[in-house]
């Protein structure tokens, strides 16, 4: 069955050839970071680290859970390429619907891919990445406290700001509803890598430097710090707020 054609965008990216290469350094450029954030000078800008020896990756554990995180990715990749090929005209995304198969498989064609109820890019969205996020930082928490006797004040306070933003993300889920993300993008590789991958192993970073890199603060500068992320939540909450009540009636009177 020939694929299905629906409306198009002007391609981004640089077209096919900087969707393959995304392809490619994305991921790359995730492992570069956190090699970085755990090795000595973590230089950003310098070599990768050295990997750590075989002996200390192997887990027959870790193994198992990585390839089931493998297998879920993929079928996160594969499901929605395949299910464009026959999905309805109304179903696919402009912006994934270039005709070329990799630029495609990069931004997805199908807008919104579901198997019955279950609508994969609404759930990929917010809550394995995020979830995933706070997990790893708390079991960063937990390893720091096992190497130094307790958590510093640094960790406490960057697990508990990340949590908040993610506690409000996951409060206020239904906003989600009228981001570009869900109303234009298309379920592709770019978003199921962000939401599955990029996120809760970059978004921990400072967690992972923090464990490998640890930094003394006082309580006069962790409550300058905490005093300057109210300020900024307040801003940023207020500003998603405006942004959804716009998107949902642009007549609102509250932001009319």
């Amino acid at each position: 069955m020939a694929p299905t054609q629906g409306p198009r965008a002007p391609l981004e990216f640089g077209g096919p050839l900087g969707a393959a290469a995304l392809l490619l350094l994305l991921p790359a450029t995730m492992f570069h970071l956190l090699l970085a954030a755990r090795s000595g000078p973590a230089r950003l800008l310098g070599p990768p680290a050295s990997l750590p020896g075989l002996e200390a990756l192997w887990s027959p554990r870790a193994l198992l859970l990585w390839l089931a995180w493998l297998g879920l990715q993929a079928a996160l990749y594969l499901l929605p390429a395949r299910k464009a090929q026959v999905a309805p005209v109304s179903a696919l995304a402009p912006g994934g619907n270039s005709g070329n198969p990799i630029y495609d498989f990069f931004l997805g064609r199908e807008l919104n891919p579901r198997i019955c109820f279950f609508d994969f890019k609404y759930f990929c969205e917010l809550r394995p990445g995020l979830i995933g996020w706070v997990l790893i930082n708390l079991a960063l928490l937990m390893k720091e406290a096992e190497l130094q006797g307790s958590p510093s004040l640094a960790m406490w306070l960057v697990n508990g700001f990340q949590l908040l933003y993610v506690g409000d993300a996951l409060w206020h889920e239904e906003a989600i509803l009228t981001t570009m993300d869900i109303t234009h993008d298309g379920f592709g590789f770019m978003l199921a890598f962000g939401d599955i991958a990029w996120v809760p192993f970059t978004y921990s970073l400072q967690a992972q430097f923090l464990l490998h890199h640890p930094q003394p603060l006082g309580l006069p500068m962790a409550s300058v710090i905490c005093l300057i992320n109210a300020i900024g939540y307040y801003i940023f909450r207020g500003a998603n707020s405006q942004k959804n009540t716009f998107r949902k009636n642009p007549s609102d009177p509250r932001v009319a």
